[in-house]
């Protein structure tokens, strides 16, 4: 069995009426709607034909699959203007009144046509589809002003199987079958919610041995049925009267005459308005025929006991879902010898009733049963329930409030393959649960909340025993995190496919295990990119869906484990749609082809889908922009960095222009600078809070050989001009600059900024030959100085450069001054030939 084999066998959302008839032990039923419904149809993709001037028609197209045309204001005849190329036609919504002979004649190819929702349509005439040997599905549905037809309106349709004529207008049934008795292969007529209120015995006998095995009457308003109405149909299987008005005494009495002339296998009565307990003598003459597929759901039995049902060894289907059932006694269906399939969904039973319990089921349907909707309780599947239930295939326990699951509660389901918790309101399952179930192929477990209440997410003994599990569904179950030592899926060899949609799951692992993996379903979680490759090993992995996620771009690593995929579902992800991601390779345009991925990154963007984008010019010019932008990057940190180590550099330049200079490389300017041209020895910068000690310094070098002249800010400055002018014109004025460090001068920012400014002026000073020196800086340092004040150029300067300590002893500062006017001293004459 593939796994698409699986997932239909399972489909556990049950809403049907009735089911086909099988061979063998297992009886799935043939999923269907109570009520019939208009075929929902996929519109997306649709290309537009044009517009069809004659008739007013506007058609479509769905490429490969079916077209389809409207026009509720315009179109006024069938369209015959264009070249439909599928076998799948729909018209609908238009002011076609009538539809006449030819309308059809350029359609002759079609395989299903559908004429649905066209209020005005009132008359289908003799030979419309003459020409439509072809045809093989009609419907002529849901057309409000169609009372009747032509005994002539269904003539040509040779190769016609399946009719479809629901709600329309029609009340009169024999006027009907005058026109379907020229219809030779017709198999299913649906006839469902046209107001027939009776039936007689002569309506359906101009169909008398047609080829009709299906017949659907559901909702017709049918009062009274003759007995002997249906015994035309001498080849019909199928039978569905559900939804009409008749009381018990007429369908039985019409069920015992049928049941003579006509070989039915299903009978499907639902919602008929049975009370208390089905009417024994109908059960009585069901029981009789060949019936094997019995629908009574939607009447009204609290109570099935061993008086319920008669002996009835043919049945091998019985729907009683939403029949209010309170209980079933032990020996409720005793009688029922051949039963396998039993469906008790919708009901109002706390727990699985032991009349329920028969040896001979395949098929156990048990889903909306937890009590009664005012005082819910627990479906309690407590002690060993299932222990002589060795045929049971399929068991549906969803939407129900089961709570627990123990490693006891399926305990004798040996050939169990289907298994339904959806639902289930279980907050807990015992290790080992679902060991005793070796052929289980299908498991659903959405929407409980057992992991979340677990400190190890989803527990490696979760899944023991379940080698042959083909599905998983685990979506919904607040999953957050799957370990990968040990990892809950080590046993799962032979999985197929792996829900785990609607989790909490922001990253992924441990899917190496799942080597036989071929589907898996991420979709809706919080994932975000990963680096690390997660699907390497999984060589069978086709179909992977991240939609809803938080995905904002794709990772070279992603890209690598989808490559061997067929189908990869990516819709509503946050998305960047920028020049920095991978989304232009031949793997993911592929996969992404046909889905509608939009951008939700820069802004700009939000409107269109990413194949728009990258069709449109962002990018191309990527190899010019990036080099210009990292361009730019580098020459904004390039000046930063020199203008923040614009001291340090500049003295390194100087060095070096001192180095070339000493050696010769470094040519001599011919107009040459004599000391006489300073009007200054010194520029003395200081600290107005050190100016004792200034004091004393211009006493004692200005008053005492070789009468050194300083330039004092407080004496010599120009009364008026602004003292930057003043610093910059005393320091060009001075052969040298005395720079007095102390503790407050660290702290003076004109300080520190007048010693940036000698400290220029040094890098560029050359001296009277014109050769770059190094001596025009003088330091003095007035005890100690916190370093936590001191510039970078101060630092620099007090670890690079020997300066004067002036110390309060005598001795001392008697060597002090001489050291100090040594250094200070003009020079005694100037000569071009003399290097420093």
């Amino acid at each position: 069995m593939s796994v698409f084999d699986v997932l239909l066998l399972a489909g556990l959302v049950i809403g049907t009426v009735c089911f086909e008839a099988c061979p063998g032990n297992f009886c799935p039923p043939k999923w269907q709607r109570l009520k019939v419904v208009r075929e929902e149809l996929d519109y997306a993709g649709s290309v537009m034909l044009g517009k069809d001037e004659e008739s007013g028609c506007m058609c479509r197209e769905v490429p490969g699959k079916f077209s389809f045309c409207y026009g509720r204001a315009t179109c006024r005849s069938f369209p015959k203007n264009f070249n439909i190329t599928t076998n799948t036609l729909l018209v609908k919504a238009t002011q076609i009144i009538e539809l006449k002979i030819g309308d059809l004649s350029k359609l002759t190819d079609l395989e299903t046509l559908k004429i649905e929702g066209n209020n005005n349509l009132s008359r289908i005439s003799t030979g419309s589809f003459l020409e439509m040997s072809r045809l093989s599905n009609l419907s002529i549905s849901y057309n409000a002003n169609l009372r009747s037809l032509e005994v002539g309106s269904f003539d040509g349709l040779i190769n016609l199987e399946r009719l479809f004529l629901v709600k329309n207008a029609f009340v009169k049934l024999a006027e009907l079958t005058l026109a379907l008795a020229k219809i030779p292969r017709l198999q299913k007529l649906q006839l469902s919610e046209n107001n027939f209120r009776r039936i007689s015995r002569f309506d359906f006998e101009p169909m008398r041995d047609c080829a009709l095995n299906e017949l659907n009457l559901i909702l017709c308003q049918i009062e009274q049925i003759a007995p002997q109405a249906f015994n035309p149909l001498t080849n019909l299987t199928v039978l569905r009267l559900g939804e009409n008005s008749f009381d018990a005494s007429t369908i039985t009495r019409v069920i015992e005459e049928t049941i003579e002339h006509v070989p039915l296998r299903l009978l499907n009565l639902y919602l008929i308005g049975l009370r208390k307990s089905p009417p024994k003598p109908l059960l009585t003459a069901i029981g009789k025929s060949n019936i094997t597929s019995l629908c009574l759901a939607r009447n009204q039995f609290e109570v099935i006991n061993a008086d319920s049902f008669p002996q009835m060894p043919n049945l091998q289907i019985l729907d009683l879902r939403e029949v209010l059932l309170l209980n079933i006694t032990n020996d409720a269906f005793v009688g029922l010898s051949n039963l396998k399939t039993l469906l008790l969904s919708g009901n109002k039973l706390s727990s699985i009733p032991e009349g329920a319990l028969l040896e001979r089921l395949t098929y156990l349907d048990l889903q909306h049963n937890s009590g009664n909707s005012f005082a819910s309780t627990y479906f309690s599947i407590f002690g060993q329930k299932f222990t002589k239930m060795k045929n049971l295939e399929l068991l549906d326990l969803s939407f129900n409030a089961i709570h627990a699951v123990y490693n006891s509660s399926f305990l004798g389901l040996v050939n169990l393959r289907i298994l339904g918790l959806k639902n289930a309101t279980i907050f807990y399952i015992a290790n080992g649960s679902f060991a005793m179930l070796p052929k289980l192929v299908f498991l659903n477990l959405e929407n409980n909340h057992f992991a979340k209440n677990h400190s190890m997410g989803l527990r490696f003994e979760l899944f023991e025993g379940l080698g042959n599990l083909r599905v998983l569904l685990l979506g919904g179950c607040g999953i957050s995190f799957i370990n990968k030592h040990p990892n809950p899926f080590r046993e799962l060899k032979n999985l197929r496919h792996l829900g785990l949609e609607r989790n909490k799951l922001i990253t992924i692992q441990g899917f190496e295990v799942l080597i036989n993996l071929r589907t898996l379903d991420l979709s809706q979680n919080g994932l975000q990119p990963w680096y690390g490759r997660i699907f390497h090993k999984n060589y069978q992995l086709k179909d992977v869906r991240l939609g809803n996620n938080r995905f904002s771009f794709l990772t070279e690593t992603m890209i690598k484990d989808f490559e061997n995929l067929i189908n990869l579902e990516l819709r509503n992800n946050p998305f960047t749609c920028d020049c920095s991601f991978s989304w232009n390779t031949g793997t993911i345009m592929r996969l992404i082809e046909n889905q509608t991925i939009f951008c939700a990154f820069p802004e700009s963007t939000t409107r269109l889908t990413i194949q728009e984008f990258l069709q449109q010019e962002h990018c191309q010019n990527l190899a010019l922009v990036l080099p210009l932008v990292f361009l730019f990057i580098f020459i904004a940190v390039l000046i930063f960095l020199l203008y923040y180590f614009r001291w340090h550099l500049r003295y390194w330049l100087f060095l070096t222009r001192l180095y070339l200079s000493r050696n010769g490389k470094i040519r001599i300017h011919k107009e040459r600078s004599a000391y006489t041209n300073y009007i200054y020895d010194a520029f003395v910068s200081y600290s107005s809070e050190d100016r004792n000690f200034v004091i004393r310094l211009v006493t004692m070098l200005e008053n005492y050989p070789p009468f050194i002249k300083l330039c004092v800010y407080e004496r010599d400055f120009e009364v008026g001009t602004t003292i930057s002018e003043n610093v910059l014109e005393s320091l060009a004025k001075s052969r040298k600059t005395l720079l007095i460090i102390s503790n407050s001068y660290a702290k003076s920012q004109w300080c520190k900024w007048e010693s940036q400014l000698a400290e220029h002026h040094r890098l560029f000073f050359r001296n009277e030959n014109g050769e770059y020196i190094d001596d025009s800086l003088i330091l003095i340092k007035l005890g100690p100085v916190n370093e936590a004040h001191l510039t970078p150029t101060l630092k620099y300067l007090l670890k690079t450069r020997i300066y004067l300590h002036w110390d309060v002893e005598e001795k001392k500062q008697k060597v002090f001054w001489e050291k100090l006017r040594t250094t200070l001293a003009p020079p005694q004459e100037i000569n071009e030939n003399t290097y420093l």
